[in-house]
This record gives C-alpha cells, sequence and structure tokens, in this order.
C-alpha cells in the first residue's frame, strides 16, 4: 500500500523537494520558498516533475535551481494569457460566423430549438437542444429576460424573475420567439462546437449544405480537418481558461499541423502545444491576426530554450502523478 498523501506546509514543502531529489539541500533561495508557499503544491509538482527529469536526461544547462522551474511556471503564464487573448477573438467570430450562416440556411426562431434539428452523434452526451435551452433559461441578458416576461404577461400569469421558476411547457413556448442572434452569445464554446457540427443539413436548390461547412469556409479552413481542428481549439481553451500546465504537455486532442504553417512547424512534434497554438493561429488567419499571434508566442518562447523544448518535443513529459 502507498503511503498516505497528506497536506504538506510550506516549510515540509521544500524538504519534500530535497527528499525526492528535484534540488539539492540548500539551494532553496528565498524567492523560491516564498513562490511555493503561495502556490497550490501539487500544481507546481506537475512542473518541477518535468524539469527533473530533463535534468535527469541531461537535457538542462546551466542553472538548474528550482527558481528555473519557477520561471518555466511564470512563461507559462504569460503564454496562457497571450493565448486567452486569441481564443475570445476566436470565440467572437465563430459566433458570428454560426449566426451568419444559420440564417442563410434555416429560419432564425425557433427550428435551433427542436430535437430535430441535430444529428445525434454520440448517444450518451445530453442531446444539444436540452442543453440549448438549458442555457437559454440561465441567460440574464434583459433583452432574453424580456422575451420570458413578455410571455408570462401576455399570457396572463405574474412573472417571478426567473425563467427557471416558469413551468417546462411555458418556458419553452417564450423561447420560440428569441432569434438565434440573441441567444448565442450565452452558449458555452462546446456547446457552440456541438451547434456547428451536429446541426443537420439544409435542402437549399435540391442540394444538401452543411451548416459546419459553410462556417469552415469563412474561416478558411479546410472540410477534411475543419472538425477535428475545431475540437482540439476547445480543449485548449478548457486547458487555458482553467489554468492547466502547457510546458511538457503532450495534446490529448490532436489537430492536424497546418499545412499554412509547414516550415514553422518541420522541427515540433504533432502532439505538441505549439501545433495546437499554430492550430488556433490558422482560425485567426482570414481576418487576420495569425501573424501578430505567432510572432508575440515566439517571441515568449525564445526567451528559454527549456520552455521552447517543452511545447516542441514534450514526448516522453512525466506526467504521472507521484504524491
Amino acid at each position: 500500500m502507498s503511503e498516505e498523501r497528506r497536506y504538506l506546509t510550506p516549510e515540509e514543502r521544500a524538504e519534500y523537494l530535497v527528499d525526492r531529489g528535484y534540488i539539492e539541500a540548500g539551494e532553496l533561495s528565498d524567492e523560491a520558498k516564498a513562490f511555493i508557499g503561495r502556490t497550490n503544491f501539487h500544481y507546481f509538482l506537475g512542473y518541477a516533475r518535468n524539469f527533473r527529469k530533463l535534468r535527469r536526461d541531461g537535457l538542462i544547462e546551466g542553472d538548474d535551481r528550482i527558481d528555473r522551474v519557477i520561471q518555466m511556471v511564470r512563461l507559462d503564464h504569460a503564454v496562457s494569457t497571450r493565448l486567452f487573448d486569441a481564443l475570445r477573438t476566436l470565440e467572437w467570430r465563430l459566433r458570428s460566423a454560426l449566426v451568419d450562416q444559420h440564417c442563410q440556411l434555416y429560419p432564425a426562431r425557433e427550428c435551433y430549438l427542436r430535437p430535430n434539428h441535430y444529428t445525434v452523434m454520440n448517444v450518451e452526451a445530453t442531446p444539444v437542444d436540452v442543453l440549448l435551452r438549458d442555457q437559454i433559461a440561465r441567460s440574464r441578458e434583459p433583452f432574453v429576460l424580456g422575451a420570458f416576461e413578455n410571455h408570462e404577461r401576455s399570457s396572463g400569469r405574474p412573472w417571478l424573475d426567473s425563467p427557471r421558476k416558469m413551468t417546462e411547457e411555458n418556458r419553452i413556448a417564450a423561447m420560440q420567439a428569441l432569434p438565434i442572434w440573441a441567444v448565442v452569445d450565452g452558449w458555452t464554446l462546446g456547446l457552440l462546437e456541438r451547434v456547428v457540427t451536429e446541426t443537420k443539413p439544409a435542402r437549399v436548390e435540391e442540394e444538401n449544405r452543411y451548416l459546419w461547412k459553410e462556417v469552415a469556409s469563412t474561416f478558411s479552413v479546410s472540410n477534411a480537418i475543419f472538425q477535428t481542428q475545431l475540437g482540439s481549439l476547445i480543449v485548449l481553451r478548457n486547458l487555458v481558461a482553467h489554468h492547466s500546465r502547457l510546458w511538457m504537455r503532450p495534446t490529448t486532442v490532436s489537430p492536424k499541423k497546418p499545412k499554412l504553417y509547414d516550415k514553422v512547424l518541420r522541427t515540433s512534434d504533432a502532439k505538441s502545444m505549439y501545433v495546437l497554438w499554430l492550430t488556433l493561429a490558422s482560425f485567426l488567419n482570414a481576418g487576420g491576426g495569425d501573424r501578430e499571434l505567432i510572432d508575440d508566442l515566439d517571441d515568449l518562447i525564445a526567451s528559454d530554450p527549456l520552455y521552447e523544448l517543452g511545447v516542441k518535443k514534450p514526448l516522453g513529459s512525466a506526467e504521472l502523478t507521484e504524491r
């Protein structure tokens, strides 16, 4: 049976790092002690564990103190901040493209709420229409709340200040008046992706036209890889939003290397974070901004060769939790 894992005080954390071979005795600086004291230790060990592995593999040159690990954490933060800005731009453009293309293929109201508007791609997943109705009912946007209030008052019922207090039948009936553009900003990115990819084709002039293909065209992303690429960006968004470690983390949902950046990606592993970051850049290419993102990321990672190694060639990283 493994030893019981217990909470370590800030003083015990330094001792733990020495005992487990992360650092040599006596080399923990005051700054490092302060940083470790105000950082969740389990999170910090994700960086320290990979740093120790690289050191044992002889891949670390120069300063190999724990302060270098802290530098990885801080650099990861800076990269995440830049990625978050780019991901927000992607979300804005994706919501806009969804509304524009959906309204060209389907009515603006009501149809997007129907179960038969969507293809069931995973029988175990909550249906898209159920998630839509739930997220719309949770909205606090005045226009959306006004639609629910108007429906109740026009039906002779008192408004109880929340769609959640309405009967399901009345709540669904009130939603029929809401155009897709009035509610799309309240959907999570994951739901947005499912609406794009799972909406059934529309029959237009004896031709099936797919919403996801129309959206892909606005981003100049190939139909053959659009859904894979978009799915991988949902994962990236979640990693960034939850402050997860990016350094030395292979991708679990791996996009195809964007051909647009073949030369840049030649030395990057297919499962590296750098490929994922440039996949994000490829979605910004049509509207501009991809080159700026790439330049900003390259400037950040060039500041530390060890960080660059960890985001371009992360395979063999120490993913198992030791504590």
